[in-house]
């Protein structure tokens, strides 16, 4: 069963969300923690020949993989390994020897009685749980895909098992941090002193008040902001090379490189069939 890819996507810090068809991709692997769920039977290659024909898989950090027949329906989540949503669904996996695993211990189901329920209508199933605060900022209200992308924000957070927030009130220096990172993408590579000498602290300070308060440390919110950018440059009709520069890798084949390593498939092409949700 194969499948073009075509749905939706949503970027937040340490988050990437698509929601839609799955289609086939080529081997890859990346830093984060990745979980598929869809619903009907998908299936996943590992490097040496390894398949798996699931509705929901748990792709640990650094695995080799590539989806050999898709989903018309799913939800494909990134989470970086070092926030708490990707510790939490780590902790949940265990340790596998296999390149990819489902059901993780925690989230196995007894019996029938105990099968997960639908996100909402004609959609994937969700984790076990009830609805709880969304961790991530959620969507933007005003987007066509808002209540799916909701919905779908909290399927992730019901499969990963984490349904609590940092506990700890916005800081602003992080929320200023957070507003002048895009202005220094535009400038090129982004520096921890840059950010702190612009919100007057010291960058050891920033660092961990930036860590405790958004779930990861500023280098990867940096690298998922820089994808982030180039991205929707790609989306909007920028070249390639304009829209690496941009967000400063390279140029267009050093970002085609690290996207295709990372996603199995080139900007172009995954850009061409997404919707974006701000």
């Amino acid at each position: 069963m194969s499948h073009p890819w075509r749905g939706w996507c949503l970027l937040r810090p340490g988050l990437m969300l698509y929601g839609g068809t799955v289609g086939r991709n080529e081997p890859h692997a990346h830093h984060a923690v990745q979980l598929i769920v869809a619903a009907e039977p998908f299936t996943m290659a590992g490097a040496h020949g390894e398949r798996l024909t699931t509705r929901a898989a748990v792709v640990p950090p650094g695995a080799r993989h590539a989806v050999v027949a898709g989903a018309r329906q799913a939800l494909l989540v990134h989470l970086d390994p070092r926030s708490s949503p990707g510790r939490a669904l780590l902790a949940r996996l265990g340790t596998p020897a296999e390149p990819f695993a489902w059901p993780p211990p925690a989230a196995r189901p007894a019996g029938p009685a105990q099968r997960p329920a639908a996100a909402h209508p004609g959609q994937v199933p969700a984790g076990p749980g009830e609805a709880r605060p969304l961790v991530f900022r959620p969507p933007s209200a005003g987007h066509a895909r808002f209540a799916e992308a909701a919905a779908a924000l909290r399927a992730v957070e019901d499969w990963t098992g984490h349904h609590t927030a940092a506990g700890l009130p916005p800081h602003p220096a992080v929320e200023a941090a957070i507003e002048v990172i895009p202005t220094l993408l535009e400038r090129g590579p982004v520096r921890l002193r840059a950010v702190a000498d612009a919100v007057h602290l010291s960058p050891s300070r920033l660092a961990h008040l930036f860590s405790a308060h958004v779930g990861i440390p500023l280098r990867p919110y940096v690298r998922w902001s820089r994808m982030q950018r180039a991205i929707g440059l790609v989306a909007e009709g920028r070249t390639l090379t304009a829209a690496a520069h941009s967000a400063g890798f390279t140029d267009g084949p050093h970002f085609t490189r690290v996207f295709r390593d990372t996603f199995g498939t080139t900007p172009s092409e995954l850009s061409a069939a997404i919707d974006w949700v701000p």
